[in-house]
């Protein structure tokens, strides 16, 4: 099982570069791992007195860390102050904070951090600087609307962000004394608007550094001046990129300028943009067999992760002065190399153009050059996108013998802002054309079997697998949708309350509920009012806590299903949110998915109920025609059908 594993989180590197820090989970307790660079051991393991930490990350105070963590899964985030070599965890804040994440750090003002929590409701927010050594807290700003506040690295808020009513980006300057709103520094039109990307201000807090597009395909590295009160003037180009993105810019830690990128297409790539690296980024490559990944730098010290698609990250450090390489830690210390290959390919498309997907199979699958039992893995997002790295979910599903075939939809990040805009109204119609155009591909290269494919998304992916299970024509086997968006409609008309400021924004790429010619798209395009097109069994997921996509989209599409009698299953977590996190809801869930998907797309196991193991909350719900297609199962095989208390 996949949760069963240790597993270890993506390490930091201390303000003075002596220590790494990251924490430890699976099974066990989750423990915070200290590591002493310069000795090359590890120090010990230190226990995390958070419940449910996610992410732990060096302060600029040397020793002094900070940890995230979701008590329950419905991301009202706490921040703790981490001291390392004591051991000792204290809750950041005067225990009024919701909702606390970290705002800004910098190596300037290293005994301070700036954090935001939710102002009078979750739409608005206070922005306070915190005092790393004493706790005390002084507001910065408050009861903010805006979508984001930019820092620069004096740790003064220098510009705010605000989503216009067409969707356009308005960033201005903080207003002067007396004055409401501040001048308007840059407007981001729509168009531009999801492959835009604020960087950072440089050292010199003059520079501000963005991503802006570059054409239909590209994007470039720019630098704009930004003066108090004095609008964006035309930007100078540091480095471009065609036909992809960035996925990491790392700067001169004495300059602050941009001096190593990770570029990104259908692979990655480490691209120095200063001469002086491009022998050190050489010999990484050399000696990590693959690409290097910079995560970050202190002084000589970097550190460095090496991402393969059959095995999860392993972190290595390199001293920049001496050469020497050595391993640091590995993201699941116990995993061999699957015996699969992930690759590339363009899928043509029925409009024109082509979607970078990616096809996961054994490497004996691969030999044979059979066609086999298949799914369609649909990320979420949708602005998201497939990488070639390693991905639990594609490895795990491949390690059960699929095919796992992932486009890079219309819509998906990192490909240009033409694709990304190309599905602006296109929920329910050519983003899943493009799915559609998948599978008719990997069937015709002989890749899948046309009568043994199953769908699998989650969040976005899974509202996209629902529909498509509701529309097609092909036959599916069965489809499975984790944290569903089912309701479209009821999405837009009532978004989380942290994402208001965002609605201009959705209701212009997803579709405005308030005009009717765009309510009746929105309402044919939603899964709950498709019920009748089912034509397989569905098996629905969702955390009861979920802050993102209520858990009554997936419990009103549920209802929807039995009450066409369609073959359905709902498995709700109560203690679980957006997705499952703990170790003993996670291998159930695998568990689940591995067997709905077994009876149903091969290799089929015992014809017998599924019952949780022990350590999960999950509960599992089937319609009427899936308790009794159960039922006649159970009966044939000639096993026994017993009633548990966490199946009704």
């Amino acid at each position: 099982m996949r949760g069963g594993h240790e597993v270890h989180g993506p390490p930091a590197l201390s303000a003075d570069g002596r220590f790494a820090g990251w924490l430890r989970g699976g099974a066990e307790a989750t423990r915070l791992v200290l590591y002493d660079i310069g000795t090359r051991r590890e120090l010990g393991r230190a226990r995390v007195r958070a419940a449910r930490c996610r992410a732990f990350t060096w302060t600029h105070l040397p020793g002094v860390g900070l940890a995230e963590a979701d008590a329950d899964g419905a991301e009202r985030w706490d921040l703790f102050l981490v001291r390392a070599e004591t051991g000792e965890w204290t809750a950041l804040g005067d225990g009024s904070l919701v909702r606390t994440r970290i705002a800004g750090l910098s190596e300037r003002r290293p005994d301070e951090v700036v954090v935001s929590a939710d102002g009078r409701d979750a739409a608005h927010r206070d922005y306070l600087r915190v005092c790393l050594r004493t706790g005390a807290t002084t507001p910065v700003l408050c009861d903010s609307a805006h979508s984001a506040v930019y820092f620069d690295g004096e740790l003064r808020p220098r510009l705010t962000e605000t989503v216009l009513a067409d969707g356009t980006r308005e960033l201005r300057h903080l207003p002067a004394p007396g004055h409401r709103d501040g001048a308007v520094f840059l407007r981001i039109p729509h168009e531009e608007a999801l492959t835009t990307r604020v960087l950072r201000f440089g050292d010199d807090p003059s520079r501000l550094y963005l991503v802006l597009p570059d054409g239909h395909d590209g994007v470039r590295l720019a630098e704009f001046a930004c003066r108090p009160g004095e609008p964006a003037g035309e930007p100078s180009t540091l480095h471009r990129v065609e036909g992809g993105d960035y996925a990491e810019v790392l700067y001169d830690p004495d300059t602050g300028v941009p001096d190593l990128v990770h570029v990104e297409r259908a692979r990655s790539a480490c691209v120095p943009l200063q001469e002086r690296w491009t022998p050190l980024v050489e010999r990484l490559r050399a000696r990590l067999g693959t690409e290097p990944t910079v995560l970050e730098r202190r002084g000589a010290v970097w550190l460095v992760a090496a991402h393969r698609p059959e095995r999860d990250a392993h972190y290595l450090v390199h001293d920049a002065v001496r050469g020497d390489t050595w391993p640091l830690s590995k993201a699941r210390p116990g995993q061999e190399p699957a015996a699969l290959e992930c690759r590339p390919a363009r899928v043509p498309l029925r409009g024109g153009g082509h979607a970078v997907t990616y096809v996961t199979r054994g490497t004996r699958q691969w030999r044979s050059g059979t066609p086999g039992a298949a799914v369609l893995l649909v990320h979420g997002g949708p602005w998201r996108r497939s990488r070639w790295r390693y991905a639990e979910r594609r490895a795990w599903l491949a390690g059960l013998g699929y095919t796992v075939i992932e486009p890079n939809f219309r819509g998906s990040t990192g490909f240009g802002a033409a694709w990304i805009n190309a599905a602006d109204r296109q929920w329910g119609a050519a983003m899943q054309d493009d799915l559609e155009d998948a599978l008719d591909w990997a069937v015709a290269e002989g890749l899948a079997d046309p009568v043994r494919i199953a769908l699998l998304g989650g969040s976005y992916g899974g509202y996209a697998v629902l529909q498509l299970a509701a529309t097609t024509s092909r036959p599916l086997r069965c489809v499975v949708a984790t944290s569903p968006l089912t309701d479209l409609v009821r999405f837009l008309e009532e978004p989380p309350a942290f994402w208001r400021t965002a609605v201009p924004m959705l209701r212009r790429r997803i579709g405005d509920p308030t005009v009717p010619d765009q309510r009746a798209a929105l309402t044919a395009a939603s899964p709950v009012n498709r019920a009748d097109g089912f034509r397989c069994p569905a098996l629905l997921v969702h955390g009861a806590n979920d802050s993102r996509v209520p858990a009554d989209m997936s419990t009103r599409m549920f209802m929807a299903l039995a009450q066409a009698d369609r073959d359905a299953s709902l498995a709700i977590l109560p203690d679980e949110g957006h997705e499952a996190v703990t170790t003993g809801n996670r291998a159930a869930l695998d568990e689940l998915i591995a067997w709905y998907l077994g009876r149903r797309l091969g290799p089929a196991g015992p014809a017998v109920p599924w019952t949780p193991p022990d350590g999960t909350a999950l509960r599992l719900f089937d319609s009427p025609r899936a308790a009794r297609r159960e039922a006649a199962e159970t009966l044939n095989s000639g096993a026994e059908h017993g009633n548990s208390p966490h199946r009704q």
